[in-house]
């Protein structure tokens, strides 16, 4: 029971690595609030939880959506100690092919939205004198690969966030942490692990000798969640089977 008396918002909640955070974070004992656009996932995922489970649907990019989720929180479980900020979206073409319109989809998912619900969650952590925000970031923050120059710009933006989040808040002992996934077997990456000789190309690049499961991340997130890693901050985690090794 790591995470007693705690409560977790989760976006993206309803599938992949949301989901499988969020049975940990309810096992170890936490209030466990998902949020996502697919209310269908979020209610599955929720009557899988029973008690200590909310879903509350919204669009990432909608203030008001966010908003109502703070508020909502608070309302069921009195507190927020804990923020994955795990929605986001994956998508490519060459960068000089990108349209303004493209480049403003993946950022303000990815970014923008991350940005804005964490301001909102902040101000409770500061009046709580205590929280963990952990960010779902990827090993293209870290390195770029090509084909995909907007979403490798929006993850290492939100590496950054994280550091200045640390170092900005960490007297009211509020902690943040990103983790960096390799590739990991989730809706979003589907279609592109459904490309067989892509993947056994790739697979050369992973030391360990496989892909990533959704539990490999959140046992991840669980860690960042607990007492346990009270001493780490401002860390960017690669959690990627040894690919940022070489």
């Amino acid at each position: 029971m790591r995470l007693a008396n705690k409560t977790a918002i989760i976006t993206g909640g309803g599938s992949g690595i949301g989901k499988a955070s969020a049975k940990f974070f309810h096992r170890e004992g936490a209030n466990v609030v998902l949020f996502g656009r697919r209310k269908h996932k979020l209610e599955e995922t929720v009557q899988e939880l029973g008690s200590r489970a909310l879903a509350i649907e919204g669009d990432m990019c909608q203030s008001t959506d966010l908003d109502r989720l703070v508020q909502e929180t608070q309302s069921t479980f009195k507190r927020i100690d804990i923020l994955v900020n795990n929605a986001g979206i994956f998508k490519g073409a060459p960068l000089h092919e990108v349209s303004d319109d493209q480049y403003d989809e993946i950022m303000n998912i990815n970014m923008t939205a991350v940005f804005q619900l964490t301001r909102k969650v902040l101000p409770v952590m500061m009046e709580q004198k205590g929280g963990s925000i952990i960010h779902i970031s990827s090993i293209l923050g870290i390195i770029a690969v090509p084909q995909v120059a907007v979403y490798n710009i929006s993850k290492g933006a939100m590496n950054q966030l994280n550091r200045s989040i640390a170092v900005e808040y960490g007297s009211y002992g509020i902690r943040s942490n990103s983790i960096c996934p390799g590739l990991i077997k989730t809706d979003m990456t589907a279609d592109l692990m459904s490309d067989e000789t892509l993947m056994q190309e790739w697979s050369k690049e992973y030391p360990i000798g496989r892909f990533g499961k959704p539990e490999d991340v959140a046992n991840a997130c669980l860690f960042l969640a607990s007492d346990e890693s009270s001493f780490i901050t401002g860390t960017i985690l690669p959690v990627d089977g040894g690919f940022t090794a070489h």
